[in-house]
């Protein structure tokens, strides 16, 4: 009785929803679930295509003595990367100084304010680009280069950061110029060298010769300079 009182006052619009509801197949279904099956993230899809052409890329580099160019990549494609990434960083803390200047300048009127929103929109498009030059550059370090270890058989070791590798010269650089000959002949720029520019204070013969001084830098020769447009 009551299903005979709710199909009178069905629509026929509502009549024919119905019927192809109660009509719909199984592998209709299946469609239509797959619809709300989580797909996969597009940062995903893009790390993969991204890998996938760089290997396109090394493998016109495996025949023969050409190994040891698909085998170099594992350390110049990322550095690349880096350097335009730090690049871009440099390029967008120097805008961000000048903005300062910009903000002292505006008085308020149409002009100075057109100038602050040009560069505002110029830091954010530095930001865009640092952030795709870091997270090709992080795909390359963690998915190419164990990629190209692999196939090759050629493993140079951890990559060295740009930052860490400067470190390590600066240090080596100290630490030849701590030598007898500079304890008695000059020693008050022997007590500057073993002084920690942090602190003040003088560092403890084990803090000099730290883990940082140990980096392999040897495989950083031949490093790939990126044209002068690019940088």
């Amino acid at each position: 009785m009551t299903y005979q009182i709710e199909e009178q006052y069905l629509t026929s619009t509502e009549k024919e929803a119905r019927d192809e509801l109660n009509n719909i197949t199984t592998e209709q279904l299946d469609e239509i679930a797959k619809e709300f099956k989580p797909k996969v993230p597009y940062d995903e899809v893009w790390d993969q295509e991204f890998i996938k052409r760089c290997l396109a890329m090394a493998e016109m580099f495996e025949d023969g003595n050409e190994v040891i160019i698909k085998a170099k990549f594992q350390d110049q494609l990322p550095r690349m990367f880096e350097k335009m990434r730090d690049n871009v960083q440099e390029q967008a803390e120097k805008l961000k100084r000048h903005r300062q200047t910009l903000v002292r300048q505006d008085v308020g009127i149409e002009i100075t304010g057109n100038k602050l929103e040009d560069c505002d929109e110029k830091i954010n498009q530095f930001r865009q680009q640092w952030a795709s030059l870091d997270y090709a550059f992080k795909a390359l370090v963690y998915h190419f280069r164990p990629a190209i270890k692999g196939q090759t058989g050629i493993d140079f070791g951890k990559y060295t950061m740009l930052s860490e590798f400067a470190k390590v010269k600066r240090m080596q650089n100290r630490n030849q110029k701590l030598t007898i000959d500079t304890l008695l002949n000059n020693r008050p720029v022997f007590d500057d060298l073993m002084t920690d520019p942090e602190t003040g204070k003088p560092m403890k013969r084990a803090t000099i010769f730290t883990e940082d001084m140990m980096l392999d830098i040897s495989n950083q020769d031949g490093i790939i300079e990126l044209p002068e447009h690019l940088m």
